[in-house]
Formats: C-alpha cells, structure tokens, sequence
C-alpha cells in the first residue's frame, strides 16, 4: 500500500525493509526475556541473533530466487535488490533454524529447549512481517470479490500489476493467524510435554495456515508444484504437508526420548 514510507533527503525509507527490521528486534526482546526467566543468559539470544539474522535472509532470498531463475538469469543484480521485496518464508525459516539449533548445541544449551525459547519470536516475526509485505505489495492474493478486498497502490508490485482491482490481502491474513499463533505457543508453553515441543507446535500450525491461505494467494506458473482441472497444489503447499509429516516426526521421537530420560519404557 505504501512502499515508501517517506524520504529522507534522496534515501527513500522503505517499508518493507523497515518491517522486516522491527519483526527482528521485537522478536529478539521476547527472546530475551523469555531467556532470563528460564535461567539462561539473555546475552547468548543477541549472539545467536546476529548470525541467525544473516542466514535467514540469505537462506529466504536464495530460495525466492531459485524458484524464479528465469527472471533472474537476465537480472543478475537484480538478485541484490532485496529490497524491492522478494524473500521465500520457508527459505529463512530453516536455514535460520537450523543455524538457531547449531548455536545452541555449540554453547552447550540443550538445543531444544533453545529452539522452544525461540518460537514465540518466530510467530511474532511472521505477524510483523507480513504487514512490511502488505505495505510493499507483495506476496498478494487473488482477485477479491469479498468486502475486504484491497486495492493496492500503483507504485506498489500488486498495483502495477493489478491497478484498481479488489485483491485478497493474503499478507493481512497470515499476519492475523501468525499472532494466533504467538499466543498459542505462549499457552502451550506452560505445559509443553517435552523440550522441542513448541518449536515443531509452531511449524505445524504455520504449516497448516500456509496451505489454507495458498489457495488465494497470487502465483506464477513457476509456483505450482500440481495442477489438474481447477485443482492444484502450490509448492508452498506440498512442502507445508512435508514439513507437518516431518514435525509430527520429530515430535514422536522427542516424546519417547524425553519419556525415556524420566525412566520411563517406550514399550507397551
């Protein structure tokens, strides 16, 4: 809606880097604090955040410019106009996490429960986010017929591509559902199970809201992993499925490991 918040001098602030900023320091100061209560030193979160800061835009922009190759291989510099927009969810959150669980294990922190710490700022970080890429234009929605169809700003990506026309705020709903999940994580924190817990909570629920949002959400053919008839699959959404499969997994196992640590048989 508003790319550029405002101007200053010949330096435009953009809002989408302005958002993506703020979704990172406020999810570090939720980090922190939740450290100090849980006895760890608050001080290792500003170490891990500046490496898993680094990773996670590299890991998102990598991802955004492999599924769209053909654009960039006539637009090579194009690849360093980060931002202009163009950051694959998916793409920073595991490269980010899996940086995130190295750390811990290396500074001697049980890794899932480090991981734990972290998830409620990953929640945040996506509900933050999400309105830098409303602001931007980016990562629309299709066609609205509904109420609540916006129509973006002509300087804006949606607007020059879809001017006065009512779209889906799909950066809108996925900011919405990633608070819910903020403050689920927040209650299943206190009586989580076992340690990694919320992290793959967060994955699953994520997950789930991605692939109930794709549906609406503007795509290029270049994103559509299966198509038949009417019907199709993004390759957010299949990897939404793997990634449920996967955290269920996890899941599984963390839960006989930790049932196993309290003297416990995994046997029936």
């Amino acid at each position: 809606m508003r790319p550029i918040l405002f101007q200053l001098g010949s330096f435009p602030l953009r809002s989408y880097g302005l958002l993506i900023a703020l979704a990172f320091m406020v999810g570090i100061w939720i980090a922190r604090r939740r450290a100090a209560k849980s006895g760890y030193d608050p001080d290792v979160i500003i170490d891990l955040s500046v490496i898993v800061i680094l990773v996670s835009i590299l890991g998102a922009r990598l991802a955004y410019v492999f599924v769209r190759w053909d654009y960039y291989q006539h637009d090579v510099l194009g690849i360093f106009r980060i931002w202009e927009g163009g950051l694959v969810q998916y793409g920073g959150m595991v490269a980010g996490a899996l940086v995130g669980l190295w750390f811990f294990r290396r500074r001697g922190i049980d890794m899932w429960a480090g991981a734990d710490l972290m998830a409620p700022s990953l929640a945040m970080g996506v509900t933050i986010g999400r309105i830098g890429c409303f602001l931007n234009g980016c990562c629309y929605g299709k066609v609205c017929e509904q109420p609540w169809g916006v129509v973006f700003n002509e300087n804006s990506i949606a607007g020059m591509r879809y001017p006065g026309v009512h779209l889906h705020p799909t950066q809108l709903y996925e900011s919405f559902l990633g608070l819910v999940v903020f403050f689920v994580l927040l209650a299943a924190d206190r009586k989580k199970p076992f340690e990694g817990f919320l992290l793959w909570l967060f994955v699953i629920l994520l997950s789930v809201c991605r692939f109930l949002i794709d549906p609406v959400r503007q795509y290029g053919t270049e994103s559509i992993a299966f198509q038949s008839g009417t019907f199709a699959l993004t390759n957010n959404q299949v990897f939404s499925v793997a990634l449920v499969l996967l955290s269920i997994g996890f899941m599984v196992y963390l839960s006989r490991r930790s049932h196993v640590g309290r003297g416990g048989s995994t046997t029936p």
